[in-house]
């Protein structure tokens, strides 16, 4: 425990630093602050890459539900806005699974996966960074059963410190499913923060 919460603190601190020196955008858009977490907590994530199962289309990680902050739900949605069948793809997910309780979207396809890759994965949440697996069939087998994942238990803690960090800057606070969140950024630009705050809270937020 003593180590996990060095972590992430380590992760926190980093995180902190970088919103020190980050500004939002003139219109107060918060992607800019995503942005500078995620440069700043980058080499904490991958310190140990070696060890990493994670290749690219390796995605089992891609069918669980993640939580995003306000930055990070605009520097997504930032990412996607050119591309029109991206972002209905985004909003048709958003709507389907809106019934759904949050363990009911384990199995589920990120809307942004296609062809086993995320098509922005430079501009993907801190939850996707920091989970490292060390076993990619573990991952597999979790998808359908209760499995323990061997994973990068440093990065993982880290990259919660720096969601803390992130979850608390900026106009809104907190977390929010990932598809719930880009669609309600998506479609309220002009009232972001309050479309964002109305969205799925992901547990604990």
């Amino acid at each position: 425990m003593r180590t996990n919460q060095a972590e992430f603190y380590r992760g926190l601190e980093a995180a902190s630093g970088a919103l020190a020196n980050a500004k939002a955008d003139a219109d107060g858009g918060a992607a800019p602050l995503a942005i500078a977490v995620h440069d700043a907590v980058t080499p904490l994530l991958t310190a140990d890459a070696a060890s990493h199962a994670c290749r690219a289309g390796c995605a089992a990680c891609c069918h669980f539900p993640v939580g995003v902050t306000f930055a990070e739900a605009q520097r997504l949605a930032a990412a996607i806005a050119a591309e029109a069948r991206l972002v209905d793809r985004v909003l048709a997910e958003a709507d389907a699974s809106e019934p759904l309780a949050w363990p009911q979207l384990v199995g589920r396809p990120c809307p942004l996966l296609l062809d086993g890759r995320c098509r922005r994965h430079e501009a993907r949440p801190l939850p996707c960074r920091a989970l490292a697996s060390r076993d990619a069939a573990a991952c597999e087998r979790a998808l359908t059963a209760a499995v323990e994942v061997p994973r990068d238990e440093a990065a993982s803690w880290r990259g919660l410190g720096a969601g803390a960090a992130l979850a608390s800057a900026g106009p809104v606070h907190g977390h929010r499913e990932l598809r719930a969140a880009l669609a309600a950024v998506l479609r309220h630009p002009a009232a972001a923060a309050a479309a964002f705050l109305a969205a799925r809270a992901a547990p604990g937020s």
